[in-house]
């Protein structure tokens, strides 16, 4: 059952209002979103949720990317939006490679140190590089507890 228009609406203006509200934190850094970019954020992670199979109620991870990221030296006005984007299909993508074994703030922890030191600041890397090896990392992990707990 879909929700009434005018429900949706708001919703999503909430939404905007929340993450338009993280410009007095992040403006010191000379980053600011736009409403229009906001809702572009909020399209691109519904697109992204639906596409790696994901339910979110909310705007949380959109929120901790925010605060997570802003602080970056390798982030700047021109390239905000767009590498929020990137790092929230990075987010999903390693949810799902991870199985929701790492929790939230763990899981940001991880791909803020691989953009910062080993990517330096680097979208194409973390995406390929780092993501890959990490994935490929705990898929044997996951092998080698699983082979563990049969063997017992």
């Amino acid at each position: 059952m879909k929700l009434p228009l005018i429900i949706q609406e708001s919703a999503r203006e909430k939404q905007v209002q929340d993450i338009v509200a993280l410009n007095e934190m992040t403006r010191a850094y000379g980053l600011v979103l736009s409403s229009h970019q906001v809702m572009q954020l909020i399209e691109e992670r519904n697109r992204l949720l639906k596409g790696h199979g994901r339910i979110e109620l909310g705007n949380e991870v959109m929120k901790k990317l925010i605060d997570y990221f802003y602080m970056s030296p390798f982030i700047e006005q021109d390239d905000y939006m767009l590498t929020l984007m990137a790092l929230q299909d990075v987010f999903y993508y390693m949810k799902n490679e991870t199985e929701d074994q790492i929790s939230d703030d763990e899981l940001l922890d991880i791909i803020k140190d691989f953009f910062e030191n080993n990517c330096r600041g680097s979208i194409d890397l973390l995406q390929g590089r780092e993501i890959e090896n990490f994935t490929r990392h705990q898929r044997i992990q996951y092998q080698w507890d699983e082979f563990y707990r049969g063997g017992k």
